[in-house]
């Protein structure tokens, strides 16, 4: 009896193992093949510095030519000994080229996007020329470690840069498509049911005062306004008695705002949710700009930009807030727009319309 309890106990652990085994290799092979590509090459770029340090023959003979050339660069690379006025006749002429299109194509415009795009290109070719064919140190392994990473580094920050340069290309300018959905939403052949939801935890009452009253608004007669307080204030009750919303609450702060706002969606049932954060107000024509793209029953989620009334801090102390667009600005408006025609736009958090049934599936 007791043979049989202990290989019975060897066969129980035996499946234990090939199926931890198992699923050991199966979390292995969902590594993305991004990551395992990264970890090749550094793994690569690791065994040629090893060799390197070391002094094996060949490699050191390959980095040895490779300096050589860089001590010797083209004569196009190559600063020349006479007048060097002429060298800023190509800057001139691209700067000037730039200005120009901009004066005559003030809001962008798909020649004046080539264009652009076409300067910057030219100069970071040229640019990468240079860096690559005259400024490496390559004298020795440490000097040359130190410059090759820099300048991968610096070629990886060249690289994400113009694939987005590339994609500003095909920027998709979403106004007339949202001027053509909108008629059936004023007209009100197109108005689902809307629920507004305006997520707090500790801002004061005179802030959300401004949100609600700017939701309700809202130039669209199908919709709701929830005010959802996750600290379950007294005089935020009353606020929302006041004005009119709904109030929600709940007994427990888990997951912060993403919770908030899955207990609330919950408990309503509205076509579409609208999320404002506690201290923006929509502009009035926001759901009839909005909804009409939901026609397209492939459309899921709608990110609005957003804009801020109190200037940027460091551009204030500059004195330059009328001149330096604040970062959120650019964000919203250059880089959401490329990523939108990659079809990778970012859900901000706030000022998004997302259809319901995307969230339940």
């Amino acid at each position: 009896m007791q043979v049989r309890s202990g290989i019975s106990h060897f066969m129980t652990t035996s499946r234990f193992d090939l199926q931890e085994l198992k699923r050991r290799f199966w979390r292995i092979s969902r590594v993305p093949t991004a990551t395992l590509v990264v970890l090749g090459v550094v793994g690569f770029a690791g065994a040629i510095a090893g060799t390197w340090f070391a002094g094996e023959g060949t490699v050191s003979g390959i980095f040895a030519t490779i300096n050589t050339w860089q001590q010797n660069p083209p004569v196009w690379l190559q600063v020349p000994a006479t007048s060097k006025m002429y060298l800023l006749v190509p800057t001139f002429v691209l700067v000037s080229a730039a200005l120009a299109t901009i004066k005559i194509s003030p809001q962008p415009q798909k020649w004046s996007r080539a264009v652009v795009v076409a300067i910057v290109l030219a100069l970071t070719i040229r640019y990468v020329l240079w860096r690559s064919l005259a400024t490496l140190n390559l004298s020795d392994p440490l000097n040359g470690i130190f410059s090759l990473g820099l300048f991968f580094l610096e070629m990886l920050m060249v690289f994400t840069t113009s694939i987005q340069l590339y994609l500003m290309l095909k920027v998709k300018d979403r106004r007339r498509e949202a001027d053509r959905m909108a008629v059936a939403v004023e007209s009100g052949n197109f108005a689902p049911p809307v629920d507004i939801f305006i997520p707090t935890y500790n801002e004061p009452a005179f802030i959300l005062r401004r949100t609600v009253i700017g939701c309700q608004a809202l130039d669209y007669a199908n919709k709701k306004v929830y005010l959802l307080d996750d600290t379950k204030r007294p005089e935020i009750k009353l606020l929302a008695k006041e004005l009119g919303c709904e109030y929600i609450t709940r007994p427990d702060n888990i997951h912060a705002k993403a919770g908030n706002i899955n207990h609330a969606t919950a408990l309503t049932n509205g076509e579409l949710i609208v999320v404002f954060d506690a201290d923006f107000i929509p502009t009035k024509n926001f759901l009839t700009r909005t909804v009409g793209f939901f026609q397209n029953s492939e459309i899921a989620l709608v990110q609005t930009p957003q804009s801020f009334y109190n200037h940027d801090p460091i551009a204030r102390n500059l004195g330059l807030e009328n001149v330096l667009a604040p970062e959120e600005e650019v964000f919203y408006r250059q880089i959401e727009i490329i990523k939108d025609s990659a079809d990778s736009v970012i859900c901000c958090g706030t000022s998004f319309v997302v259809r319901r049934s995307a969230l339940e599936t």
